[in-house]
């Protein structure tokens, strides 16, 4: 099969219209001339097998993408988003969606490779009742891991990468994006958190993500917004559904006949590791409060110190602050431990373990040093 130079070129254009960055931009950050590029991208030139490389890498795709049509990319779907959505991400926001998708992408690769077995949730919604629906996949995913009724959620991100999601927090700019969801064509379903929402926001934004993955994932992109239409069944069925799987009725129903109060309330709240404003329409919704109680309650806020992040339990001071950095890359202990080992099962190479973590050699090692790993020709 002969090199197609056009279609090689249109897509090293895609690849930098979704970036929204220009041929001086590129060329500055990759060392290659613009009229190089420019040539390049209209397809009149031939690239040598290093600038296929340098533009895989820069861009955060496979090389074999840029040279031949049987590799799947997500830049179909990441431009149907930004058509959609565009004037809400930055340019920084759309260098963090790339990564994202990159990340998932190493991350599926990591799960092929090492045999990740992975739980198989599929609900199938009855009626039209959207509501129910979320309710009903609450219910069933909680019980298929084996949570009781009543069972408090220690790691929400552990317990829904079990079923073979990817997920990952960056900070967005847009700080009215809670989170995004995309059915990536490689890696399958990729949940984006945004690290700049509250802690317990965030846990609620990833609960209200999965909802979609469960329920939409045939729409292959949802982007959810703080503010969002309060008319949107999708978006009701996704709230839902989070809302019973992080406060399920069992626990409110103990609690019958309390005095709901501020102390209570926040006691309660803390324990789900859920804001306020969930918790009391919940009860409202049970009829353990009225509302007037709920507007009483409305205005109360948990300190932030007091929230702890479900990723970052139980570190000192000095590996909170690390692993936090890291999060704010993507790199949660989960992604680090997965890659970490399929390089020591030698499934992967240390230059390809220093991509999927997006460092150099150097960065790598210290990298790893925080996890007391090791390249394996340092032992």
């Amino acid at each position: 099969m002969s090199f197609d130079l056009i279609v090689f070129g249109k897509k090293l254009l895609r690849c930098r219209d979704n970036l929204h960055l220009s041929q001086t931009e590129v060329s500055v950050k990759i060392g290659i001339s613009i009229p190089r590029l420019k040539k390049l991208e209209e397809g009149l030139e031939m690239p040598s097998g290093d600038e296929v490389l340098i533009f895989a890498d820069f861009y955060k795709q496979d090389y074999q993408f840029f040279i031949t049509n049987d590799i799947k990319s997500a830049i179909d779907k990441v431009q149907i988003l930004y058509r959609k959505h565009g004037a809400e991400f930055s340019k920084q926001d759309r260098w963090i969606i790339q990564e994202f998708l990159y990340l998932c992408e190493c991350e599926q690769q990591v799960f092929e490779l090492t045999k990740f077995s992975e739980l198989k949730f599929d609900f199938t919604p009855k009626g039209d009742y959207y509501k129910m629906h979320g309710i009903h996949a609450a219910l069933e995913l909680r019980r298929m891991l084996n949570l009781k009724p009543d069972d408090l959620i220690i790691d929400i991100y552990g317990l829904f990468r079990k079923l073979g999601i990817h997920i990952f927090r960056r900070k967005l700019q847009n700080s009215s994006i809670s989170g995004l969801f995309i059915n990536h064509p490689r890696a399958g379903k990729c949940i984006l958190v945004n690290y700049d929402e509250d802690i317990y926001r965030q846990n609620f934004t990833v609960a209200h993500e999965v909802g979609h993955a469960i329920f939409d994932f045939k729409e292959d992109i949802n982007i959810s917004f703080n503010n969002w239409d309060k008319h949107d069944l999708r978006e009701i069925r996704a709230n839902t559904f989070a809302s019973n799987f992080l406060i399920p009725k069992e626990i409110m129903s103990k609690r019958v006949g309390i005095q709901w109060n501020k102390h209570v309330v926040i006691n309660l709240a803390k324990q789900l590791k859920i804001n306020i404003q969930p918790l009391i329409i919940s009860l409202m919704q049970e009829k353990l409060i009225d509302e007037s109680t709920y507007y009483e309650l409305k205005s109360i806020k948990i300190p932030m110190i007091d929230k702890v992040d479900p990723e970052l339990q139980n570190l000192s001071d000095k590996r909170y602050e690390s692993k936090s950095k890291l999060l704010e890359k993507g790199l949660s202990q989960f992604y680090v431990q997965a890659c970490y080992r399929a390089y020591s099962d030698g499934l992967i190479s240390s230059q390809r373990l220093a991509e999927m973590f997006l460092e150099d050699e150097g960065g790598l090692r210290s990298l790893l040093s925080q996890y007391n790993f090791y390249l394996s020709y340092e032992h």
